[in-house]
């Protein structure tokens, strides 16, 4: 789940997409777009906190403010679209699988829920149960949201503002670069500022390499939101 302590610390870290973007104004301009985009969203996710009244369904998940985000950045990617200067392939938007990657991308999913799931059981921190709203929330929202900021328009932009000089690097079949790795950063940035966060690395890795691989965020969305589930069910 995204914090709302550290939203500045992962602003900045997109904003460093200003230093490797060279001098070209176009990609300045999209090194700008990504921090006002994850800036807009976390605006909206925080806006419904500043209503007075009833501000979430439940008690537990800010169903609303996660929703207004994600309306948020799709509006922006559907404005930068109708312009022409982005495709929602690029973003990641789209069920197309890039060929051959299907299988292996499955298989590390698998694989690492395994390995995260006996690793939290592991812990002898337990739940006393989990309300059904956890496991609707948990099973659709943070990979749906998180997903399409991060992975999708997020990165699209990333990847168009650094300069062509630093290449992205062969990673298992998948090609990742300093896009990525502005936006991992960010991302972990708003799940904590503490060595806990050490925690969601591998998570926000397999989710970026998933990416990269399959160049869809079907497959991220199923693993991220797999993830999540995987580890209420291992303290239950």
């Amino acid at each position: 789940m995204l914090l709302d302590a550290s939203p500045w610390v992962a602003l900045a870290f997109i904003g460093l997409l200003l230093l490797v973007t060279g001098a070209d104004a176009e990609r300045r301009g999209w090194a700008v777009a990504a921090v006002a985009t994850l800036a807009l969203f976390l605006g909206l996710r925080l806006l419904p906190s500043l209503v007075p009244g009833e501000r979430v369904i439940g008690d537990l998940w800010d169903w609303s403010g996660s929703l207004l985000g994600l309306a948020g950045v799709l509006l922006i990617a559907t404005l930068l679209v109708r312009r022409g200067l982005l495709d929602w392939r690029d973003a990641g938007v789209t069920l197309r699988q890039a060929p051959g990657s299907v299988p292996i991308a499955v298989g590390l999913i698998v694989a690492t829920l395994g390995i995260n799931y006996a690793s939290m059981s592991l812990s002898t921190f337990r739940l006393p149960g989990v309300p059904l709203e956890t496991w609707l929330y948990q099973a659709t929202l943070p990979g749906l949201v998180e997903e399409t900021l991060f992975r999708g328009v997020l990165l699209a932009m990333a990847d168009r503002a650094v300069a062509p000089r630093r290449a992205k690097v062969d990673v298992v079949g998948a090609r990742i670069g300093y896009g990525g790795l502005a936006v991992t950063c960010a991302f972990l940035a708003l799940h904590g500022l503490s060595l806990g966060v050490l925690l969601v690395l591998p998570a926000a890795l397999l989710y970026l390499w998933l990416r990269a691989r399959t160049g869809s965020l079907l497959l991220p969305i199923i693993a991220h939101n797999l993830w999540n589930l995987s580890i209420y069910a291992a303290h239950l």
